[in-house]
């Protein structure tokens, strides 16, 4: 997982509940067309959730419904060693949809996908265990919250858990995207070469646009982990 050059400010709180109430609110979104966009960066795929968030801020579903709909789909490509980057995209777009039943695959699952498919399956538990214990009617969840089995939360609606999970594990966010994410105020301590810890403006930071050809299963589950912690 990578540090981003953005991060959600205090003001995260505020955004996300904005975030959150939309994407549980009444109406639907027009999908966004695949066909039409550039998908081979991790600048391309920043952009792609990030109009995808968009377009969704008025669906009806919710996180957990969200990740198990993602479980499904994921299940047809349980023979895979990766994902196309295309193919990945229309994942995500896919699982906003409701109702998904598992298409079944008689073929055997690789090890990477098991190892996701336990992830986003513990993903899924903790939010059940969460709704369970009234934690996800905390207004003060955003700022952070532990499930009952320990894990650490910080995203819990598919808006900000998609944008959280590209920008951790990818990067490609840059400022005027318009999507929540902001520079944080005043310098940031980084690393050199050497090791040494420098004070320099974030915006110094160099960012790189990168080709992703592909995910792997072990970058999906870096993914998953991004958009439950990264801020």
């Amino acid at each position: 997982m990578r540090a981003g050059r953005g991060t959600k400010q205090d003001a995260r709180g505020a955004e996300r509940r904005r975030l959150a109430g939309n994407a549980s609110g009444g109406g639907g979104a027009r999908p966004v067309g695949l066909g039409m966009l550039p998908l081979a960066t991790n600048r391309d795929l920043y952009r792609f959730i990030a109009d995808l968030v968009k377009q969704r801020t008025e669906c009806r579903v919710s996180l957990q419904v969200y990740l198990e709909n993602l479980r499904q789909l994921g299940h047809p490509l349980r023979a895979r060693t990766a994902i196309p980057l295309k193919a990945f995209a229309e994942l995500l777009r896919a699982a906003f949809e409701a109702g998904l039943t598992r298409a079944e695959s008689a073929a055997s699952p690789r090890a990477g996908y098991l190892a996701w498919e336990r992830r986003i399956t513990e993903q899924i538990r903790d939010l059940g265990e969460m709704q369970e214990a009234g934690s996800l009617d905390d207004e003060s969840r955003y700022f952070g919250l532990d499930a009952p089995r320990g894990g650490r939360w910080y995203n819990f609606d598919p808006c900000t858990y998609l944008e959280c999970a590209v920008a951790g594990t990818f990067g490609g966010w840059e400022e005027g995207d318009g999507t929540a994410r902001a520079y944080v105020p005043g310098p940031v301590a980084v690393l050199d070469a050497t090791g040494a810890i420098n004070s320099v403006d974030p915006r110094d930071i160099d960012d790189r646009v990168v080709e992703i050809p592909q995910l792997t299963w072990e970058m999906f589950v870096d993914f998953l982990n991004s958009g439950q912690w990264y801020e």
